[in-house]
């Protein structure tokens, strides 16, 4: 009996014109994610914002707790710490929960990936739609925080909130993506996510400020980190105008390279997903 010779499957690299173009088309699809996800936090309306205020604010009370029994000064920041350590936790809370919900997303989602056809780039993007409105609840947050211990509110802190939150979005998804490649690469992968964006909470100026940095390298990486641009420019968005724009073009720049290199990757592993998952 002659030996049945393996079977080659070609495939044809879908060109990106095409893979965007359905990226379109089929965004009925993104919508019933984004819309399942919020139902699922905000099914008991009460709840689901409760959750959204909270999770923020735990952190910001263990942070300020641990700052105020350490005796430590909290003097070094231009606008009140309380504040300054609301921003900084905003943006990061953001990044998290773009983060750690696209890997629940690809998760929970595994038995309708090797059962549909969809874009899989939908399975990151529904967490970040969902993360902004879970954002915008924060930032309504800060702005409430600052009128009550009556900080200034510049006529231009509207344009500074955008700036952020267009820093903060390209690099909040593209790592996103590049969790969810490497998690398909290596299950075990997720297991250290959410170790390392913990670690953040002390690499990030959260609770301290990029001014008061001496060595040349941090104040370099904090140059080129999009994150700790997005929590500078919220902050000065309190502060008078003054804008410096060598900084905001290499955060902007570094966002942006992050987006495309995310993006890349997870579009590599995207027609292997079905089969790793």
């Amino acid at each position: 009996m002659p030996s049945q010779k393996p079977i080659r499957v070609i495939r044809a690299k879908q060109p990106l014109s095409i893979w965007i173009k359905q990226l379109w088309q089929r965004r009925e699809t993104l919508w019933f994610f984004v819309w399942k996800d919020l139902k699922v936090q905000y099914q008991k309306p009460i709840f689901g914002l409760l959750w959204s205020v909270f999770q923020p604010l735990i952190y910001f009370a263990v942070i300020l707790s641990v700052i105020r029994f350490s005796g430590r000064t909290t003097s070094e920041t231009q606008l009140p710490f309380e504040l300054y350590l609301l921003c900084g936790l905003a943006i990061w809370n953001f990044t998290t929960s773009v983060i750690l919900g696209g890997i629940n997303s690809m998760q929970s989602n595994a038995g309708l990936i090797t059962k549909a056809s969809f874009p899989r780039l939908y399975l990151i993007l529904s967490p970040l739609i969902k993360s902004m409105f879970d954002l915008v609840i924060v930032l309504a947050i800060i702005v409430v925080t600052a009128m009550a211990m009556q900080v200034q509110i510049p006529l231009l802190f509207p344009v500074y909130l955008f700036l952020s939150i267009l820093l903060v979005l390209p690099v909040s998804f593209g790592f996103a993506c590049i969790s969810a490649a490497f998690i398909v690469w290596n299950r075990h992968f997720r297991h250290a996510v959410p170790i390392l964006l913990y670690a953040t909470l002390f690499v990030l100026p959260i609770f301290y400020s990029m001014d008061k940095i001496e060595n040349q390298w941090l104040r370099f990486f904090y140059h080129f980190n999009p994150i700790a641009g997005a929590m500078e420019v919220l902050r000065n968005g309190f502060n008078p105008f003054y804008w410096n724009l060598n900084p905001m073009l290499a955060w902007s720049a570094s966002s942006i390279f992050v987006l495309i290199v995310g993006t890349f990757f997870f579009r590599r592993t995207e027609q292997t997903l079905a089969d790793k998952i």
